[in-house]
Order: structure tokens, then C-alpha cells, then sequence
């Protein structure tokens, strides 16, 4: 009889210490973003980033936090033949011991109309979300798109 509780003890933790990690970790996982790292002075990096998404590409600021190292911009909306898109960049700027370290995250996303125009000729009546993120859903930025607006910022820094 002991060694049954004990059997089962053991098989509780052990199925315990084997499922830990896998909670843990479920909403931590984030992708790798690309990163670049320059060996000028932070002030000469944040004037190049902002130049290259704030003046070249004619984005429109709506954070920018130079002593956080945060700028964000706010949404460009395009239409194209996948239908309605819209895009932002934000970008961490993070002084290190000897250099600057640049992380560019494009976030795309796709407006979700198809539904809508199915449930049109629905007689049922579907609780739409209200916001001005609804219907929206995100969809991955290219890699050469990242390495890009790099490539852009590398030459602003004339490396």
C-alpha cells in the first residue's frame, strides 16, 4: 500500500516537473527579430532611424521616446490586390557599453472584409467587434522588407 502512493506520488511529479516548462513558456515565445548593431554614438543612431522612417519613407510619429529608445510610427493603410492592408514600424534603440544595438519590427496586418460581405446576405445578426483594431488580422512582414529599411539606415550612418 505504501509503495502505491508512493508510485503515485512519483508519477504526479514527474508529470508536474515535465509540463512546467511547457506553461512557462507558452506566452513568452516571441520571434526573433533582426537586429543591427553600429558602432556610433546613440545620438548619431536615433537621428538616423528617425530620418529613415520619419522623413524618408514620410511616416507619421506617434511615439518617440529618445531617452526609452522607442519610436513608433502610426498606421499606413494601402490597398492592393490582396485586399486592404495597413502597416506600422516600431523601433528599440538600446545603448550598449560600446556600441547601439537597432531592432525594426514591421507589423502588417490584413482587414478581414470577407466575412462581412458573406453575412450580408445573412439574415442572422452577428455581434461585430467595435474598435479600431477589429477586423483586422496580422500577417508576416518579409524579411527583405526589415533588411531594407537596415540597408537604408546603414547608409544614413555612411557604413
Amino acid at each position: 500500500m505504501l509503495f502505491q502512493k508512493n508510485r503515485l506520488c512519483l508519477t504526479c511529479l514527474f508529470l508536474i516537473i515535465l509540463l512546467i516548462p511547457c506553461a512557462c513558456t507558452l506566452d513568452r515565445v516571441s520571434p526573433n527579430l533582426p537586429k543591427r548593431v553600429y558602432n556610433r554614438s546613440y545620438d548619431d543612431v536615433w537621428e538616423a532611424v528617425t530620418w529613415v522612417l520619419l522623413d524618408e519613407m514620410g511616416c507619421v510619429e506617434k511615439k518617440a521616446k529618445k531617452n526609452k529608445g522607442y519610436l513608433e510610427t502610426e498606421w499606413i493603410h494601402t490597398l492592393d490586390t490582396e485586399g486592404h492592408n495597413r502597416w506600422k514600424i516600431d523601433a528599440h534603440i538600446k545603448q550598449r557599453k560600446n556600441d547601439v544595438t537597432v531592432t525594426l519590427e514591421k507589423i502588417v496586418q490584413l482587414k478581414d472584409s470577407t466575412s462581412k460581405t458573406i453575412r450580408k446576405y445573412n439574415n442572422e445578426k452577428k455581434d461585430e467587434p467595435v474598435g479600431p483594431h477589429a477586423g483586422w488580422s496580422d500577417t508576416l512582414a518579409s524579411t527583405q522588407e526589415t533588411e531594407d529599411l537596415y540597408k537604408k539606415i546603414d547608409l544614413r550612418l555612411g557604413e
